[in-house]
């Protein structure tokens, strides 16, 4: 299991690096229903990572194995699912926020779901927090990533299902973490949020387009290894 979860805390660092998410909670916690929200919203932003990877897992289960049991399949996929993820972060790279004169990064305009969070119900929470966890492209191809390297790898399925489970818990943690300080702290967080919620919206692009590049990287290294074993 611990040769399983080596090679998924990768792309578990990765997910847990998702600034949208964690504009998103932040947003949130500044609103009137913030408890209810936001513990909905970790529960479908955890819930999507664990879905979307168990498929992968499943479906990588049922693809050709060799006669050592080992997966034929999961090599091109991990190099496909990088080669994609580089195509993504050049796209994000280019959508990044101009700079204007005097050096300030341009304040992007901030989205009209985002506008919206204020009054989100907890189902709605629960939606949106499925939606950036396991549908939007950096994390779907993390997810996936995920099942398939979990099933790769020498593991029994319980072992992998462990992993996972891990796996998951690590990638929540930056949701996490803003909840448990803000239920902590009260009011007094209210300030450096907002600060921290206006900074993640104008470095969103930046910050997931170098994330992507650094993760089809390690999803094509992976894959070559896979190739060469």
């Amino acid at each position: 299991m611990l040769d399983a979860l080596g090679d998924a805390l990768p792309l578990a660092a990765a997910i847990a690096l998702s600034p949208l998410a964690v504009a998103s909670v932040v947003l949130m916690l500044l609103s009137p229903n913030a408890r209810a929200a936001t513990l909905s919203f970790l529960l479908g932003f955890a819930g999507a990572i664990a879905a979307v990877a168990s498929i992968a897992y499943l479906v990588a289960l049922l693809l050709p194995h060799d006669a050592d049991d080992r997966s034929v399949s999961a090599p091109f996929l991990l190099i496909g699912l990088g080669l994609v993820a580089i195509v993504l972060a050049v796209r994000q790279w280019r959508s990044r926020p101009a700079t204007e004169e005097g050096g300030e990064t341009r304040v992007p305009e901030v989205p009209g779901w985002m506008a919206k969070i204020d009054g989100m119900t907890p189902a709605k929470a629960a939606a949106l927090g499925a939606f950036i966890g396991g549908l939007k492209p950096k994390n779907l191809l993390l997810s996936i990533g995920v099942g398939v390297t979990l099933e790769a790898a020498d593991a029994t399925v319980g072992e992998a299902a462990v992993a996972l489970g891990i796996v998951v818990l690590l990638g929540s943690l930056p949701v996490i973490i803003p909840v448990i300080v803000s239920f902590v702290a009260g009011d007094r967080i209210r300030e450096p949020l907002d600060r921290l919620r206006a900074w993640l919206i104008v470095h969103n692009a930046a910050m997931v387009g170098a994330i992507l590049l650094l993760i089809g990287v390690v999803l094509i290294s992976k894959g070559a290894e896979g190739l060469g074993g």
